[in-house]
């Protein structure tokens, strides 16, 4: 079993890892470069997914560019923050390795999360204006 001592370095250099791949992204990579990696839902059929867009939206967010990072995956602003959270907390309680409550949402949330997703899932493969501005990037 891992000390104190050791969780701490090993969670040190995985967030100073993750503080290089970020600035990487930020610095050499724009949001409308396509060297990201495709969605293999999306190359099997054709179809956008819920995540389809994520990265691109992370990438347009880390450079100020809201409007876009919203319009490369709008579901961000719904699963981020929560998705976020659920990280942090897992982290900080392997490094100590005190069990930590993780606030789960009440089921009538989850229901309205999961129903949000879905008809989002819908609207963005529809090939009709309004909903073609849903279609995530895909090059």
């Amino acid at each position: 079993m891992k000390t104190l001592m050791q969780r701490s370095l090993i969670a040190i250099v995985g967030g100073i890892s993750i503080l290089l791949g970020v600035f990487a992204l930020f610095t050499y990579f724009p949001p409308d470069a396509y060297f990201y990696v495709p969605c293999l839902f999306h190359l099997s059929t054709g179809l956008h997914c819920p995540g389809c867009g994520s990265t691109r939206a992370v990438s347009s967010f880390m450079h100020g560019d809201i409007l876009i990072g919203l319009k490369n995956n709008l579901l961000m602003i719904l699963w981020g923050p929560y998705l976020i959270y659920r990280v942090f907390i897992m982290v900080f309680s392997w490094i100590d390795g005190k069990q930590r409550v993780i606030w789960s949402p009440p089921i009538s949330t989850v229901i309205i999360f999961l129903i949000l997703t879905m008809t989002y899932t819908i609207l963005r493969n529809l090939p009709i204006e309004p909903f073609i501005t849903l279609f995530a990037p895909v090059e």
